[in-house]
Formats: structure tokens, C-alpha cells, sequence
């Protein structure tokens, strides 16, 4: 059934739904409202801190999944016999942590999965925009390991460590074998002890050690051009000033005759960011519709709550642009006529919780689904550019500047001077 929602509806009910789930399963799902953040941060630390049984744990998993992943097939199999699949070799969580992952697996779904207290903890720092690390994302898979992306201004960035290469080793382990979080990231940011790191690019071996710094995750910044153009460059749509920051540059840059918005390597980050960012830039338009485990349909429309200025916009887009950046793009071009240049995106729409779990452990679900609003499904597709554009960034070194930003200049001026 479809129901047309406006944004801070969505807030309220979900904050309500927080309270009522909880009280219940001590259940936890993200806030969309920072002025909730303390008493949410309690609800949490009752949850996290129980101390239960592995078994019980698994248990625990397996009805949160059942009841809250979002494909109500469960990838097309009966989870009732995941039950008890494994409860009599349960006795340490180290095996619950194998059981629950195996389970989870099943679904097909390379980004639900189930952390253990250190990597929990990780976890959050990320979404809270602090990490102590090396700044390298991958993803592992049976076959390989590859990096995803890296951080800006990471030990793994200033090495030349880049998103598409493969990891053969670390520290003198088989990549796919080793502890691969543990190793790269850490909870104590005094944490500077080396990492050792075997890569392959185009069949080239490279050998690098790469040292651990608390690395400062900058999600934006901005800048106005000679020719009065706003550039707002989002490395994240993470941290939980993002808001406040955004709203501030929007006001900054509102007086320019256009605007540019790079979303380039931007993986993604928090949905009730992306959606606060798009409310503050529409007026009554839908952001977009979201599909949960119960095969409902929510559209979510912005609450003529703009501040921001119509005009000529374009946004910048590569195959590293992914989830809540595809977001926020999507509905821009949607609803704005915003010019995307660049490749296709990553094509990721699917939206993950992070669920706290008992023992300090957490539960990575994905519990819903978006559609832009021209309908468009972008999953493994991304969003196609308007103009495409491929970046070179040898040409980059070479001309000494980001030629993108230039073409999107270029864009801009000539549609300001003619409009037709």
C-alpha cells in the first residue's frame, strides 16, 4: 500500500517506533533527530551491556533478521530452519559469531552481517566520523579482497593506495585469511603500529607498510569561484554535524549563480542525512519512496522547509558515488533538473541499520529499499549521468587543476548566459 509521508512525519514515527520496539526486544534502530541523541545513547548502553548466553545471542539474531530484513522471502528460503541449526554447537561467541555470519550469508546480501565487540565499536566510530586507522574500505569476498575506497588525507591515500586495488596480504597473511578489521583499524587512537600491505594493480605487485593515525574524517567544504559558482565538495554524508554544516554552506553559497556539488568517491553514509540534506534544498517535491520487510511503499516528500536558491546546478558523479550520495544526486536531478556529469554511479539502493545487540555486539541489516523519485531502480545500474564524463587524473596532474570542476564550470556559464 502507498503512503505519501512528509519528512519530519518520518522523524516522529520513527523516534515513536524506536521507544515501543524497544521496550519490547530491546530493539535499536537509528535517530533522524540529534536532539534525541542522549537519550537514545542510554537506550543503547541498557542493550549493548546485557551479558547473555552465545545461544541466546543467536537466537536474538536470527528473530531481528526475520522480523526486520527487507526482503520478506528471506532470499527465497524458509529462516525458520536456521533456528536451531546450530545451538548445539554453540558454546563460546566466537562460534555464535560463526553461526550468526553463515546464517546471514544465506541471504545473499554482501552488506548485512553481524560484528563482534571490536568491530562494533569501529563501526561507530565511522558513522560518528572518527576512526584510527590506515583509511582503507574494502570489500571481501570468497574469491579476493579489494579496496573499495580510501579516506582523504589517510595514511593509505598519501601512499597512493587506491579504490580497485586487490590485497594479497597484510602483514605476511593471505588477505582473505586474515583479520583484516583488526588490523587495519583500531579503537585506541594511540594505536600507530605499522601494517604491512601486499596490493595488485593491472598485474603489477606493489609492497608498502603503512602506519595507523587517527585519521580526521572531513565530510565537507566549500569555496566560491572569481566568477561567483559555489563548490560543495562531500566526501561523506557521515558525522553527526553534517546537518548543521550543510545548512551553513547552503546560506554561504546561496547568493552564487550556480552551484556545484562533488560527490566523487562519496560511499555513501547516513540516510536521515541525505533526506535532511534534499528537505533543505525543495520545497514540497518527494525525495523519494522507501520499501521496508512488509512490502509497504512509503513516499517521503520534503516539508517546504528550503532555504536554498534555485539555480544552475550541476553535480559530480563517479563509479565510486554510491548509496546516500545517490541519494541525495538522484533526487536533485529529479526534482531540480540538476546536470549530473560523470560516470554512472555505483548503484546501491539499499539501506542498511546498525542494530546493538547484547554482549556489545552489533547486527549490520538491511531493512529497507529506496526508488528515486522519476522511478528509477538503480540497483547495479547507478544513476546515468547526463553528460558523461570520464576522469583522467593524469590530465588533472598535468594541467595542474581538477579539469572536472572546469567542465562544470563550463557547463554552467554556458547555460547562465543562455538559458534556451
Amino acid at each position: 500500500m502507498e503512503k505519501p509521508i512528509r519528512i519530519k512525519i518520518v522523524i516522529l514515527y520513527a523516534f515513536i517506533a524506536l521507544v515501543i520496539i524497544l521496550a519490547i526486544d530491546f530493539y535499536c534502530m537509528p535517530a533522524f533527530n540529534l536532539d534525541n541523541k542522549k537519550f537514545l545513547e542510554n537506550l543503547d548502553n541498557i542493550k549493548t551491556s546485557q551479558n547473555i548466553a552465545p545461544q541466546r545471542l543467536y537466537i536474538n539474531v536470527w528473530r531481528n533478521t526475520k522480523n526486520e530484513y527487507v526482503d520478506s522471502t528471506m532470499n527465497g528460503q524458509d529462516w525458520n530452519r536456521w533456528r536451531n541449526k546450530y545451538l548445539k554447537h554453540i558454546k563460546t561467541m566466537e562460534d555464535a559469531n560463526i553461526a550468526i555470519n553463515t546464517m546471514l550469508m544465506s541471504l545473499n546480501d554482501r552488506y548485512s552481517r553481524f560484528l563482534l565487540p571490536d568491530l562494533y565499536t569501529k563501526q561507530k566510530a565511522i558513522v560518528d566520523s572518527k576512526i584510527t586507522g590506515v583509511g582503507i574500505m574494502y570489500n571481501k569476498t570468497e574469491d579476493n579482497v579489494t579496496v573499495e575506497n580510501v579516506l582523504d588525507n589517510s595514511p593509505a591515500q598519501k601512499l597512493g593506495i587506491k579504490a580497485g586495488d586487490e590485497i594479497i596480504a597484510i602483514n605476511d597473511k593471505e588477505a582473505s585469511k586474515a583479520p583484516i578489521d583488526k588490523i587495519l583499524t583500531s579503537t585506541d587512537k594511540k594505536d600507530t603500529e605499522n601494517v604491512k600491505i601486499v596490493i595488485k594493480r593491472e598485474n603489477k605487485i606493489i609492497e608498502t607498510n603503512i602506519k595507523k593515525e587517527e585519521i580526521p574524517i572531513k565530510t565537507m567544504e566549500y569555496k566560491i569561484t572569481n566568477d561567483n559558482i559555489g563548490i560543495i565538495t562531500l566526501a561523506t554524508i557521515m558525522g553527526e554535524n553534517a546537518i548543521v554544516d550543510f545548512v551553513k554552506i547552503i546560506k554561504e553559497t546561496n547568493d552564487t549563480k550556480g552551484l556545484i556539488i562533488d560527490l566523487r568517491d562519496n560511499f555513501g553514509g547516513i540516510l536521515s542525512n541525505a533526506l535532511e540534506m534534499a528537505n533543505y534544498m525543495l520545497d514540497d517535491e518527494e525525495i523519494l519512496s522507501i520499501n521496508g520487510s512488509k512490502n509497504d511503499k512509503l513516499e517521503i516528500f520534503a516539508s517546504n522547509e528550503n532555504m536554498f536558491k534555485k539555480k544552475e546546478m550541476v553535480i559530480l558523479v563517479n563509479r565510486n558515488t554510491a548509496s546516500a550520495a545517490e541519494i541525495l544526486a538522484g533526487t536533485l536531478k529529479d526534482n531540480l533538473g540538476a546536470v549530473v556529469l560523470g560516470e554512472n554511479t555505483y548503484g546501491k539502493n539499499s539501506i542498511q541499520q546498525i542494530i546493538p545487540m547484547q554482549n556489545d555486539t552489533g547486527l549490520i541489516l538491511t531493512t529497507l529499499k529506496y526508488i528515486l523519485p522519476s522511478g528509477d531502480d538503480i540497483h547495479n545500474k547507478g544513476i546515468k549521468p547526463t553528460i558523461y564524463y570520464k576522469e583522467n587524473k593524469k590530465n588533472n596532474k598535468k594541467a595542474k587543476k581538477d579539469l572536472m570542476i572546469e567542465e562544470a564550470i563550463k557547463i554552467i556559464n554556458q547555460v547562465v548566459k543562455n538559458p534556451q
